[in-house]
């Protein structure tokens, strides 16, 4: 959930909502007005003030303020012209569909790209190659999404499994040996079928690795990282989910790339090897594809 969703529909007491009032109405102003401005302006104290970011799950006000403006931040910085969740009409040609939907795409990227803390994305890949085995968790149309990630680790000889059958997911959670670790993908954070498997495994001790989207959610509280997926769908109405699949698909990529480059020169030799032994018969139609022959 959104931290703006949440001031908007958490109970304060009456003091308490009067401050939440003048926040969603000031939003980005408040940045430079100190405690005492604010409670002063809503007749309040800055007590108040410290109980109302404390009810919101902040220690403090300071905290509180630079994750509502860092949230504002993104949306506002974020906006496209493109509905994520009606990229097209049914007005519309098909060469003005691939086009807004090519539009779409490229901003779902540079979105994602911008979410990204390159200290957590680090500690994440670090996590994942230091692991026997990565235990992948989803549910829906995100369970085909980590096939494409399988495929790719497989040809560097590491062990990735996607666990979509639902109800042995626990199972797999369960059995998870103490060197593995997990990668869950929960747009929402809520579903309950991956709070359950979360929790399995953070009883078990196995590293959760997150893709979820911004803000506050149940998943996330038990995850060691988390990486944000774009966030611009509506869980239902939409046409489809177009911008979280290219999102989460970036962040898989970035995932399978960081933990390649960290054995580049093997890990390219033993693609390339076993590629030219296995695939030898290929032929190509053009000479782009045509290999050097050595």
């Amino acid at each position: 959930m959104l931290l703006i969703e949440k001031m908007e529909n958490l109970s304060f007491s009456h003091s308490e909502q009067v401050i939440i009032d003048y926040i969603l109405e000031q939003k980005m102003d408040i940045e430079h007005q100190t405690t005492t401005e604010i409670a002063a302006t809503t007749f309040s104290s800055k007590s108040t003030l410290v109980r109302t970011a404390q009810k919101l799950g902040f220690s403090g006000w300071q905290e509180f303020k630079m994750a509502f403006i860092k949230e504002l931040t993104y949306l506002n910085s974020h906006v496209s012209q493109i509905d994520a969740n009606l990229p097209f009409q049914k007005t519309d040609n098909i060469q003005q569909i691939a086009n807004q939907l090519a539009t779409l795409k490229k901003e779902v990227i540079e979105d994602t790209q911008s979410l990204l803390s390159y200290k957590t994305l680090n500690k994440a890949i670090k996590t994942l190659s230091e692991s026997q085995t990565i235990h992948v968790f989803a549910t829906s149309n995100n369970n085909l999404l980590p096939l494409t990630f399988q495929q790719k680790m497989s040809r560097i000889r590491r062990d990735v499994r996607v666990h979509s059958l639902e109800g042995e997911q626990y199972f797999d959670a369960y059995q998870a040996l103490p060197n593995s670790c997990a990668l869950l993908i929960s747009y929402s954070g809520e579903t309950s079928s991956l709070l359950r498997v979360a929790k399995i495994l953070h009883l078990q001790d196995i590293p959760i690795i997150l893709l979820t989207s911004i803000g506050e959610n149940s998943i996330s509280e038990l995850a060691d990282y988390r990486l944000f997926i774009s966030t611009k769908e509506k869980l239902y109405s939409k046409i489809g989910t177009f911008t979280t699949d290219e999102s989460i698909l970036y962040l898989l990529d970035v995932l399978y790339s960081g933990i390649f480059a960290l054995q580049y020169d093997e890990n390219l030799a033993f693609k390339i090897e076993a590629a030219s032994y296995i695939e030898a018969n290929r032929q190509a139609s053009s000479s782009i594809m045509e290999e050097d022959i050595l």
